[in-house]
């Protein structure tokens, strides 16, 4: 439970509004936590993700387009700015009459603002990925064992996705992969594991009292508060020739949409590692070739 409530203090987000464009998009976009029970039927059409974790964990996920989507979605922004653009012509309209009127009686400082006209750099609508996230967790496992280890199974749509870091949805707070991290291909009729999703600050609570990091920036050089670690996914539920691992690939920086505590994914084994604040790219043919 202390662990629980550590991730709920971490810092503060703001996820209503993303919620209220997610609700504009006619798009319908559907994701589940599989259930624990005795029997379970995956749906070969669908991807599964398997994330464990030695305690309960919550990764947000976020789907990045592949080229259609992307094209769709940028159809979608077009349409919507050239809405709210018609709407403030007839705003500017109006104004222009008001202050014709007030020009000859009123002060100007008397006179009405000047209604902002939408444009292509101002005009605020959230990304692709910002409106199709999953929220994995902290509750909803699909197995759990001695000691407070569990096992969360996913339903999503098949494409690519991004770890943009722990976040909960319905308690603020969180940490955002922003400075580095990694997105894999989750494949229809296939379950995706991650392996082992580990938060080494949260671990550090679990020590002598005097060894504690007092805050993720205490942690020993080299240690972020994220990580991922190699563990096979097995489930007798679960046939294992669906089972497969990620196939990580680094991603150099994320957006911090919501305003989180920002850290990076540790290095991993010949998927990346960091030159200072820079991701090297260890999948890449060129590198693994040296």
């Amino acid at each position: 439970m202390r662990i629980v409530k550590a991730l709920a203090l971490i810092s503060a987000i703001a996820l209503l509004p993303l919620a209220a464009h997610a609700a504009e998009d006619k798009e319908k976009w559907e994701h589940k936590a599989v259930a624990d029970k005795p029997q379970v039927v995956l749906n070969p059409a669908k991807a599964y993700i398997a994330v464990q974790g030695d305690y309960q964990v919550n990764p947000l996920l976020m789907k990045r387009p592949n080229a259609d989507e992307a094209a769709k979605h940028a159809a979608k922004r077009a349409e919507e700015l050239a809405k709210e653009h018609e709407k403030w012509a007839k705003k500017h309209a109006s104004w222009e009459k008001e202050v014709a009127l007030l020009s000859k009686s009123s002060p100007a400082a008397n006179r009405p603002k000047e209604p902002q006209e939408p444009t292509e750099a101002n005009f605020s609508w959230p990304r692709y990925e910002q409106v199709h996230s999953v929220y994995i967790g902290p509750q909803n496992r699909f197995a759990k064992a001695e000691g407070g280890a569990s096992t969360y199974l996913h339903e999503v749509e098949p494409g690519e996705y991004v770890f943009y870091g722990n976040v909960m949805a319905a308690v603020p707070g969180g940490l955002c992969a922003c400075l580095g991290t990694v997105s894999f291909k989750a494949e229809a009729g296939k379950v995706t594991s991650l392996g082992k999703m580990r938060l080494p600050w949260i671990e550090s609570l679990r020590g002598p009292k005097e060894e504690r990091a007092k805050t993720s920036l205490d942690l020993p050089a080299g240690t972020t508060s994220l990580a991922f670690a190699p563990a096979p996914f097995a489930d007798p539920r679960v046939p294992a020739d669906m089972v497969v691992a990620a196939r990580f690939a680094p991603v150099d920086r994320m957006p911090n949409w919501f305003g989180l505590e920002v850290d990076r994914v540790m290095p991993i084994e010949d998927v990346m590692r960091y030159e200072r604040d820079k991701v090297v790219d260890l999948s890449a043919p060129s590198v693994a070739a040296r």
